[in-house]
């Protein structure tokens, strides 16, 4: 078997779910690999090795920690047994294994979010790092755009990929004071308090104003500028979000 595909064999296994079952491991890792019946015995040879197992150990303990950093906030507001377990799922599915953090954490939360209620603290948690993230990227490559290109009625707006508002259900700074002092968190409320995070703002977030978090839900999809003013939404605050990164154009 060409070295290539050795090492890709080798990389599945050490990847693979199922560490307590090696055969199983190798023989799903090796479907369409170039590998006769003897190099496939050899590799499993390999996977049941106790060095091999060791490996797999230090990458899973590795992944696990890199999980937990990426996600910190968000954990740090579910109970210690629910952590290790939506931890232990995501390495378990191949996770922590991306180059990119960003791309990394990104996965990572989407896969928390899909598990958590909604609403609640920990669902919001998780969208507010999602957003910071997304944001700090989006940051990176950011530059105010031109506000005349608004001048076309026909021109089409969306919200921004690099932007996300949030709603807390509870006041944010009560909130986050209650996860820093481990202290138990705030009831949900019937009040939503939103923040608007977006690659042009100093610090990437501020508490969203009525008319923004009005705005924002009309560009939940591509519209135009003529659309949003009949809706009452005015040049001057198009023009904000626009300014920041929270609306772009379709192109």
């Amino acid at each position: 078997m060409p070295l290539l595909e050795h090492q890709i064999a080798l990389g599945r296994c050490l990847r693979a779910p199922g560490a307590d079952a090696p055969t199983a491991v190798t023989f799903d890792a090796l479907q369409g690999l170039p590998m006769n019946d003897e190099e496939a015995a050899q590799l499993a040879d390999v996977v049941r090795s106790p060095g091999f197992g060791f490996t797999r150990r230090v990458q899973r303990s590795w992944s696990r920690g890199r999980a937990a950093w990426v996600a910190r906030l968000t954990l740090s507001s579910l109970p210690a047994e629910r952590r290790r377990q939506l931890i232990n799922d995501w390495v378990e599915a191949g996770g922590s294994t991306a180059f990119d953090p960003a791309v990394e954490a990104g996965a990572f939360l989407d896969f928390i979010e899909s598990r958590l209620t909604d609403p609640s603290h920990s669902l919001t948690l998780c969208r507010i790092e999602r957003a910071a993230y997304c944001a700090s990227e989006a940051a990176l490559r950011f530059s105010a755009p031109n506000p005349s290109l608004l001048d076309d009625c026909k021109t089409v707006l969306r919200a921004g990929v690099g932007a996300a508002l949030v709603r807390f259900f509870a006041e944010p700074e009560r909130l986050l004071a209650a996860i820093q002092a481990g202290a138990t968190l705030p009831p949900i409320s019937d009040r939503a308090f939103p923040v608007l995070f977006a690659p042009g703002l100093a610090g990437l977030v501020r508490v969203a104003s009525d008319a923004e978090e009005a705005l924002w839900e009309h560009l939940a999809r591509p519209v135009t500028i003529l659309a949003l003013s009949r809706s009452g939404h005015t040049r001057r605050s198009i023009e904000e979000l626009f300014s920041i990164g929270a609306a772009e154009l379709v192109q």
